[in-house]
């Protein structure tokens, strides 16, 4: 558990589906209420395979895998909590429970010195658009890194957007680069629309 600027940061467990959906949920958002196109999302993106058409999957259908995934503790990441509301969320998850989402990246695999089981990806970041601005990116991160290295983890990957100056949080749902690089995160490869950053632990 992470703790700052009265932000506590939790890893998801299953009796914190309801407070995860809640966040989401499609019709009363907090999630994307700055950006309701992409309010159907649930996180569920990356869990799924580039052979399913994204735009094929409704707002309840990405509700109802997310709370199964959730329930049955195989939906990982970090809830950022500020007076018992959740106000962010970082979907940071061991590489193999994310074998999607290269193809969703666009992007070769990132070779490995370990074992796939011993690697982690940071694949998105949601923060309440009412809440950003008060580093609350930077302490599920925070909170991310340290969970991983308690539970033997070797490496983080992630895949922060090429977003010049754009202040749209569409931009940066990836992280920003500079909370990557000032948290020890070494650039691994460039690509057209993205940076691979890599953090050993």
């Amino acid at each position: 558990m992470s703790l700052t600027s009265g932000i506590v940061v939790t890893p998801l467990r299953p009796e914190q589906a309801g407070d995860f959906l809640r966040f989401f949920d499609h019709e009363r958002s907090i999630a994307f209420a700055d950006n309701p196109q992409w309010a159907k999302c649930y996180c569920h993106y990356y869990q799924v395979p580039k052979s399913i058409r994204w735009a094929s999957l409704s707002a309840p259908q990405n509700r109802t895998a997310m709370r199964a995934r959730i329930e049955v503790g195989e939906m990982e990441g970090f809830l950022a909590y500020d007076g018992g509301e959740v106000v962010g969320w970082v979907n940071a998850q061991p590489r193999h429970k994310l074998p999607h989402c290269f193809a969703r990246l666009g992007i070769s695999p990132t070779p490995l010195p370990c074992a796939p089981f011993e690697a982690a990806a940071i694949v998105c970041f949601v923060i309440a658009p009412t809440q950003r601005r008060r580093g609350i990116a930077r302490a599920l991160l925070r909170g991310a890194l340290e969970s991983f290295a308690v539970r033997g983890f070797k490496l983080v990957d992630a895949f922060p957007f090429k977003a010049g100056d754009s202040e749209l949080a569409a931009d940066h749902y990836h992280g920003p680069l500079p909370i990557f690089l000032d948290a020890g995160f070494g650039v691994l490869s460039e690509h057209k629309d993205l940076t691979v950053v890599r953090k050993l632990l």
